[in-house]
């Protein structure tokens, strides 16, 4: 047994000196590889220091692997602080590279795109590459500028798709941007105004500086003279802050109003912890403002929790990992941190997996073979000096070629990461096909605690029509619910298509009606009276065609002041109007002139062989002069532009606030119109010509003929009557036409009661004496 004992402790023994020789050996025989990481801390505009627990992970992860960058582990120097400031960043990058401080094979960070900006703009001077996981700006997609800048976070680009699929969705068609004075988001403003306005979206804009005065904001700050109800918030969180506290102040709240904001903003943005800048609002009353907004998140196409990725964890194994390096409950809870945290940690794997490449390169091709391939340059242009192909701990900041060979293998970065997959396009940005979008929810209405929910995404981003889709089992009444109000409004004024008031409809109702039946009683009248000679010596032929266009004109009535908002019948109403009226008026007139001038040249023709004009040539006559209005009614109604167009009132500032629904939206009123102003106006103008011509003929006739007192010629005094009242609703009308439409009901009274009067008098004053 003690033997065995003995034999046993030596055993282990042996195990253990074996594992510790091993370790020595690996600790003997392995190079430390640098890197620089430069991240954001939370004093500055956004916080990315949650992702270095993920950077580390990565490291771990990468140096147990011996088939990465054999005989080397991978680490980064000390972290360093930018606080998002591009003139820290940049003194910080100097600092980096400058001795003593040992050479790095390339730079993680800045930590924010204002502190990636400079650094990327330089840093291939120095031969090395710069890997972001948190700048988005566009504006460092410019190769010219930024040849060896990359990012695992995407591009902001893909920002101006999101935003008009996501506004499309919701039926929006206006958008004001309250935006930071920084290059970050005048370069987002800039990049998506022009896709927005392309597609139908009005957009408006407030440039701010920082920080926002806590008082004194002006009245239309936004823009409440223009009653825009969706608001981007186009700023750090710190701003942001302070814009949905002073939103919050007015009641520019949900759901009357929609805020969207960017989802990279820190966890709990909102709270005096986070972002102590003072407000005069409570962390609850934000909390209360942003329930029901929504975020962009740029965020890549996640894979699977179940699924391995190509760094040898699924993402639900990171997601536990990395809460266990955070700690304490709060990080653990912070979404923001963990988004970043895994872009971060596969920017680590892109960085680890190029030098892996290119140290298999070196170690298997010559010179000329790796020239050959990548495409390098070998020379420096201006010494003529010849760079080597050097292992990656001989690394030197001068050795283009060793830069080159770098960036060239993190070009062709090809792997699925926790972030999912990995590649960049020829501007060295991640190729994203997918944005997300969630929305801050409170919980039981409960203040302290509001979630992101998200519900939907846009995908076919880098195609030329991005396509908005909900999540499985999310809709707009998921995400906007009716019982809390639905979709908020846009504040383009709501159409409230109005019609005539029952005030004038029914009287004038009664009024034509009336009408008719007097024009079937003249009618009844001219026909079984005909032969009399009271009637025929004043031509009952001619009478036909009065009592024929007080017909249309009676009926007329019925359609001008049709009290409907319905479009087939306001389609009818314009067709009728133009056809009634127009020629019932010509045929009565007409034959009121015609009978005038019967009388005229009975009076004043010297032969006295020619002072009797048969019927045939009256009625001839007639049908002459009306077949003008008859041909102006028919070309108006062959118009195309006949057909009707909602033509929306215009009010006063004043009236604009009476003119709103239970909601505050704007009411637009809106009425049926039969032309476009400018065909209207041109067809108006000649139909009033042409009976101005009319009416100016009938007064001169009713002048000359003021004379005759024959009794057998009873009706000419009356006829010219018929004319002097005529002509006064004939000015009556032309007066409406220049009142505004906003008095439309007043307009219609006078107008349509003027073609009442005149056509009552036309059979009145032509018949009732006859009777009499």
């Amino acid at each position: 047994m003690s033997l065995l004992l003995c034999n046993l402790k030596m055993c282990v023994t042996s195990i253990a000196l074996t594992l510790l020789l091993g370790c020595l050996f690996k600790a003997v025989h392995s190079q430390e590889l640098k890197y620089a990481l430069f991240t954001s801390g939370p004093t500055g505009g956004f916080d990315s220091s949650g992702a270095v627990p993920a950077i580390e992970l990565a490291e771990e992860l990468i140096n147990a692997d011996s088939s990465i960058i054999p005989g080397y582990n991978l680490t980064h120097t000390p972290v360093v602080d930018t606080m998002c400031d591009r003139t820290v960043s940049l003194n910080e990058y100097f600092d980096a590279i400058s001795p003593p401080h040992p050479t790095v094979l390339g730079l993680l960070g800045c930590g924010c795109s204002v502190a990636s900006t400079p650094v990327a703009e330089i840093i291939h001077h120095n031969s090395i590459s710069q890997i972001s996981y948190a700048s988005s700006l566009s504006e460092l997609s410019n190769r010219e500028r930024f040849p060896s800048f990359f990012r695992t976070y995407p591009s902001d680009t893909i920002f101006t798709p999101a935003i008009v699929s996501l506004i499309r969705e919701y039926g929006w068609k206006r958008i004001a941007f309250i935006t930071q004075d920084e290059r970050l988001f005048t370069e987002t403003l800039t990049q998506v105004q022009d896709p927005l306005e392309e597609a139908g979206i009005e957009v408006a804009k407030r440039m701010i500086s920082s920080p926002l005065p806590m008082t004194g904001l002006s009245a239309n700050f936004f823009f409440e003279d223009k009653d825009y109800r969706v608001f981007f918030i186009n700023t750090y969180s710190a701003i942001g802050k302070q814009i949905i506290c002073e939103a919050y102040l007015r009641g520019y709240t949900y759901p009357k109003y929609a805020w969207l904001t960017y989802g990279w903003y820190q966890d709990r943005w909102w709270t005096e912890e986070v972002n102590p800048e003072p407000t005069n609002c409570t962390d609850n009353q934000l909390a209360e403002f942003l329930h029901r907004s929504i975020a962009l998140q740029l965020l890549p196409n996640l894979n699977e929790l179940n699924a391995t990725t190509d760094t040898g964890l699924t993402p639900r194994d990171f997601d536990s990992r990395y809460k266990r390096k955070l700690g304490t409950p709060q990080a653990q809870d912070n979404d923001t941190f963990i988004f970043l945290a895994t872009v971060a940690y596969d920017a680590v794997w892109t960085l680890a997996l190029a030098l892996n490449r290119t140290n298999e390169m070196v170690g298997s091709l010559t010179r000329e073979e790796i020239l050959n391939m990548t495409q390098c340059g070998g020379t420096d242009e201006e010494t003529g000096v010849e760079w080597e192909v050097v292992s990656l701990e001989n690394f030197t900041y001068s050795n283009q070629l060793m830069g080159c060979i770098i960036r060239w293998n993190l070009e062709r970065t090809d792997f699925v990461g926790i972030s999912g997959r990995i590649n960049f396009d020829n501007d060295g940005s991640r190729v994203v096909d997918i944005v997300e979008f969630f929305q801050y929810r409170l919980i039981n209405n409960d203040l302290s605690i509001i979630s992101r929910e998200y519900f939907g995404f846009t995908q076919n981003i880098n195609e030329s029509q991005a396509e908005f889709f909900y999540k499985s089992g999310k809709s707009n009444i998921t995400v906007f619910p009716t019982f809390e109000g639905g979709v908020p409004p846009d504040g383009t004024p709501v159409p409230q298509f109005v019609t005539y008031h029952l005030a004038l409809v029914i009287p004038y109702y009664i009024l034509a009606a009336t009408g008719l039946t007097f024009c079937t009683v003249c009618l009844i009248f001219n026909f079984t009276q005909r032969k009399k000679r009271v009637v025929k010596i004043t031509s009952p032929n001619i009478n036909y065609f009065i009592i024929v266009g007080a017909y249309f004109n009676y009926i007329g009535i019925f359609f001008r002041v049709l009290p409907s908002t319905n479009y087939e019948l306001n389609a009818l109403r314009c067709y009728a109007d133009s056809l009634f009226n127009t020629i019932g008026y010509s045929l009565a007139f007409s034959a009121i002139l015609v009978k005038m001038g019967r009388v005229y040249y009975i009076f004043h023709n010297p032969s006295l062989a020619k002072k009797t004009l048969n019927d045939w040539k009256l009625v001839l006559l007639v049908v002459c002069i009306s077949s003008v209005g008859v041909l102006l009614s028919i070309i108006q109604v062959s118009v195309p532009q006949l057909q009707p167009n909602p033509s929306p009132f215009s009010f006063t500032e004043d009236s604009q606030d009476k003119n709103r629904n239970e909601f505050g939206e704007r009411i637009n009123e809106m009425l049926y119109q039969c032309f476009p102003e400018t065909i209207h106006t041109i067809y108006l103008v000649v139909t009033l010509v042409y009976l101005a011509i009319l009416q100016i003929i009938g007064i001169v006739l009713a002048i000359q003929t003021r004379k005759v007192k024959i009794k057998l010629l009873n009706d000419s005094k009356y006829i010219a009557a018929v004319i002097y009242i005529s002509s006064i609703a004939l000015v009556l009308i032309v007066i409406v036409t220049l009142v505004p439409r906003i008095y439309f009901n007043l307009i219609e009274a006078i107008f349509s009661g003027s073609i009442l009067m005149a056509t009552t008098f036309f059979l009145g004053l032509i018949f009732i004496p006859k009777v009499c």
